[in-house]
């Protein structure tokens, strides 16, 4: 049984996509899947918000409903100040909650650019895009950061030259409505010299390349034990066996590495290599299957990059919906394909 547990762990995202895979979804259940995952950040965010605030409310919240005896980032964060000075969100992690609101606004960023109807009202998206901005910040992440730069790269580089105005409009209103927001509450946060300090400490580490370090040094980063075990089994892993002195969580290439081996990443990297290249052969189709296409490429990017510092396609509550919407995204070009197949099969019976 104990091995039974981190095994599902691990086929339950494959599971979740292959239902999505293999249902035939109509477009407005699509829409409100993506909709209800953009509108259930607004009471995360505040939760997260409340967190590092000290909020009794939230804590209360946090430690009742988001908190359990194998993940120790809250209670440390308690020990150590008293309060969740480092937002968790519902995730349990700083890091984990950052992750999440970048998803969060790379589909935002994305809804406003792309101008479609379909993602809801414009007013209710830059107050989404304003709360999951402060909220991202509250985590106090060096990866929600060097994220948000990321997000804005790619939606420049892929989308930049199609839409310049739309960009230009968005930049000021996002920064109008991100200002507004930060603008209420940096005076609550300023308040904890502690939050400044640990912000500018954030920065800091970005600016003189030291972001790394803790994880990856060969000599001082956290890994030490862990990439010794990988030299001890480097081919095939040690499958879901770990060793006390082993540590894995922050990077979704050390965990690959360490239970499956070379075999086990390169395995893993081609599906998400057939993945990026299913979205980017299909990102320019027409209606909800183009839409879905780029949402699923930017994502599988976002997840990409931010694995060096979390295990971002494999993390708690927030998995199933990657591997959900890339499911449903493929299944709609599975239902296109059939429908294809049929009026084919009927021309032809016809004809003849």
């Amino acid at each position: 049984m104990q091995l039974a547990i981190p095994f599902y762990g691990l086929l339950r995202p494959v599971l979740v996509m292959f239902i999505f895979l293999n249902i035939s979804f109509d477009e407005p259940f699509i829409w409100r899947m993506i909709k209800y995952y953009i509108w259930t950040s607004i009471p995360i965010a505040i939760l997260s918000i409340g967190q590092t605030l000290g909020s009794s409310v939230a804590l209360q919240i946090t430690l009742l409903g988001y908190t359990s005896p194998s993940r120790a980032p809250v209670f440390k964060l308690l020990e150590e100040h008293g309060s969740i000075l480092r937002s968790t969100g519902v995730f349990e992690s700083p890091v984990f909650n950052a992750v999440y609101f970048l998803s969060i606004l790379t589909i935002v960023v994305f809804a406003l650019v792309s101008k479609s109807a379909a993602f809801g009202s414009r007013r209710l998206l830059y107050i989404v895009l304003g709360l999951a901005a402060l909220a991202g910040i509250t985590t106090l992440s060096t990866t929600f950061l060097l994220g948000t730069i990321l997000i804005l790269a790619m939606l420049v580089f892929f989308l930049g030259h199609k839409y310049p105005m739309r960009f230009l409009y968005l930049a000021i209103g996002g920064a109008f409505m991100t200002g507004f927001v930060v603008l209420i509450s940096w005076p609550f946060l300023a308040r904890q010299a502690t939050f400044t300090g640990s912000f500018r400490y954030q920065v800091d580490k970005i600016v003189t390349g030291a972001i790394f370090s803790t994880r990856y040094d060969l000599e001082r980063g956290i890994f030490r034990e862990t990439y010794e075990a990988i030299q001890q089994s480097p081919v095939l892993g040690w499958g879901l066996t770990q060793s006390a002195d082993v540590f894995l969580g922050d990077s979704i290439y050390i965990i690959m590495l360490y239970r499956g081996g070379i075999i086990g990443l390169s395995a893993f990297l081609l599906l998400i290599y057939r993945i990026l290249k299913y979205a980017w052969k299909n990102r320019n189709q027409r209606g909800i299957y183009g839409i879905m296409s780029w949402v699923v490429l930017m994502w599988t990017l976002l997840l990409l990059a931010t694995g060096f510092g979390s295990p971002s396609f494999f993390i708690l509550r927030l998995q199933e919906w990657y591997w959900a919407v890339v499911g449903a995204t493929m299944g709609l070009y599975l239902q296109q394909y059939r429908n294809s197949s049929r009026c084919e099969h009927n021309n032809s019976q016809n004809t003849t």
